[in-house]
């Protein structure tokens, strides 16, 4: 094979595979991801309660999560905390987002005992 058909096989491949990491992340980026927090004040657990156990319930999510995805960490994001001491516009945090229909956040949830009465509506894990 001569230097110029490889160059235009190699050519023709890296375009098909540009083409299809866009295609792919289009798909991604079309997902509703929310994190530990979006989701337990979108089933009624009051914000203080959030901010005071929610860190507890997102290790119990992410166990679940683990335990689904063969080991596979979730995708990480940033957010800001509240002001506090020493920070007075917060800090950022590293945290995990999850598929808005991820089975792991009902789950997780449900194995905390604060969070579980808040998704005790939700269709048993199967």
């Amino acid at each position: 094979m001569s230097a110029t058909a490889r160059r235009t096989r190699r050519r023709a491949l890296a375009t098909e595979l540009r083409t299809r990491r866009r295609e792919n992340r289009a798909h991604r980026d079309a997902t509703t991801r929310v994190k530990v927090s979006d989701f337990l004040i979108s089933v009624g657990m009051p914000e203080e309660d959030v901010d005071r156990y929610g860190s507890w319930a997102g290790r119990k999510i992410v166990s679940e999560y683990r335990s689904a995805n063969y080991g596979h960490e979730p995708r990480k994001t940033r957010k800001r905390t509240k002001p506090c001491k020493g920070y007075p516009k917060g800090r950022w945090i590293k945290v995990n987002v999850y598929r808005a229909d991820d089975p792991a956040l009902v789950a997780g949830a449900r194995k905390y005992n604060r969070t579980a009465p808040y998704v005790a509506e939700y269709a048993p894990a199967a």
